[in-house]
């Protein structure tokens, strides 16, 4: 599948507001996260004027968005932070597996930092991107479901609502990718639906 030479808008607007639900390492720059989309924005247009694809510089920003927050919140899940230990205990806890939150969140943890080597290398970006899903999915599904809820730091919601433009944004990288998952499912001899 040949690459589009225009932009996908709904794509571009989708990352900038995902990108824009809130920044773990920008959250004490105040207006630089808030800005964050129009500079992003402001540097694909670049791109896109010195003859560049801007759908290829598009697609690369929403990588390293979904990349760069799965890997901020490793250094909370590998070290054992205390906030990160206590929303494990809940959701393990709540599941019934008692005394089991480490390996919760040790496996988690791996999981997410392969969905982001996966993201980050050109043949396998869709992958990533379906590993962006199904772990946000499971976020999302926990958040919503267990008694942790939305709000779990009071902190207006940070960590939900970054759950929920990785999900956003895994799945437009996945659309994006959608060909070269689809070659890879026909190699290795998986249905592929026709409107891929």
């Amino acid at each position: 599948m040949s690459t589009p030479s225009r932009v996908d808008p709904i794509g571009a607007f989708l990352i900038g507001g995902a990108i824009a639900t809130g920044n773990p390492a920008l959250a004490d720059l105040g207006l630089v996260s808030i800005v964050l989309p129009a500079l992003v924005a402001g540097v694909l247009l670049l791109v896109a004027l010195s003859g560049n694809n801007l759908w290829t510089g598009m697609r690369w920003v929403g990588a390293v968005y979904v990349a760069f927050i799965f890997l901020w919140y490793e250094q909370y899940k590998l070290t054992g932070a205390e906030g990160s230990v206590d929303l494990f205990t809940t959701l393990t806890d709540w599941a019934g597996l008692h005394g089991h939150e480490k390996f919760m969140r040790i496996g988690v943890a791996s999981c997410e930092i392969i969905a982001s080597i996966f993201i980050l290398i050109p043949p396998v970006q869709g992958l990533g991107a379906i590993g962006g899903i199904m772990l946000m999915s499971g976020a999302l599904f926990f958040h919503l479901v267990t008694p942790l809820g939305t709000d779990p730091y009071g902190d207006g919601g940070i960590l939900f609502k970054e759950a929920c433009s990785v999900w956003t944004v895994s799945w437009i990288v996945l659309f994006w990718r959608r060909g070269q998952v689809a070659a890879l499912a026909r190699r290795f001899g998986l249905p592929v639906p026709a409107w891929v």
